[in-house]
């Protein structure tokens, strides 16, 4: 769950003894254990995914509930869970038999509906949680200005900006798509950092706009092809057992619904993800 040492123990000591007071957030600790089984035994990988599904469920009841009174003494329980929350949504998706697969498109649709009502829990609670048990996921988190992006990244920064100023139909179409690139950008360079820590990878998504996600559901051409570059931040912690897989079966989906015009600003990202399996 982490690759740093105070989230670590963190996650091996804090929240195990938070859990042990909260049911709601023993039950989803359950839940993404049940699915970390499942991944390391695939033999049994069903029988862990219905346990898995079943905490989960169990956690959803209650945590909902205690969401209408947020207490400081709740509030680190509370974004502890929140925050398997999106891990499971994450997880899921990616152990289900063949036969079951969904679309990763559709799948992140979901997760980013997860994502972007975090800001509203964090709003109510973001003081007394940065001071908490789980300080250690705040750390490291604001964007360094001296990191330098490579020039491969930089170059397919600038080829979706210079596509985004060729084609967008519009002044506010460009916007949003200028914002979501911008965005991008600051999350390769968090994931750039020395101190990253895992949980970087959901910047991007709780930050663009719920236009950019109207214009991916809508299969916009350009909308796609900027996911199509979070794939890549995706696959740089492909090593992460509960995003494993997402990056490479999010670009071949990808592959599959970008039209001839636009192919050529996949070529990098799938050459990244390519490269990295």
């Amino acid at each position: 769950m982490a690759n740093r040492n105070d989230l670590r123990r963190m996650w091996q000591i804090q929240i195990p003894k938070m859990a042990l007071k909260q049911k709601y957030l023993m039950h989803s600790l359950f839940s993404i254990t049940a699915l970390h089984m499942g991944h390391s035994h695939p033999e049994n990988q069903s029988l862990y995914i219905d346990r898995a599904i079943r905490y989960y469920n169990l956690s959803l009841q209650e945590f909902t509930l205690k969401l209408q009174d947020i207490t400081q003494e709740n509030s680190t329980s509370l974004f502890t869970c929140a925050t398997l929350t999106v891990i499971f949504a994450f997880s899921l998706p990616m152990l289900r038999p063949h036969g079951e697969a969904t679309s990763p498109i559709e799948e992140l649709f979901g997760i980013f509906t997860l994502l972007r009502g975090m800001p509203l829990v964090i709003g109510e609670m973001w003081n007394w949680v940065k001071e908490s048990e789980i300080a250690p996921l705040f750390v490291d988190r604001e964007l360094d200005d001296t990191i330098v992006l490579s020039d491969d990244v930089n170059n397919a920064i600038k080829l979706l900006e210079d596509r985004n100023q060729l084609m967008s139909k519009s002044d506010s179409d460009r916007h949003i798509y200028t914002l979501a690139i911008q965005g991008l950008k600051e999350c390769f360079k968090l994931i750039s950092s020395k101190e990253r820590n895992n949980g970087m990878v959901f910047n991007w998504p709780i930050s663009v706009s719920q236009e950019y996600i109207a214009f991916l559901r809508s299969r916009r051409q350009m909308a796609l092809v900027i996911l199509a570059h979070y794939a890549v931040i995706l696959n740089e912690i492909r090593d992460t057992w509960w995003v494993m897989g997402w990056g490479s079966k999010l670009i071949q989906e990808l592959d599959q619904v970008v039209e001839d015009e636009w192919k050529s600003l996949l070529v990098w990202p799938m050459e990244m993800i390519v490269k990295g399996r």
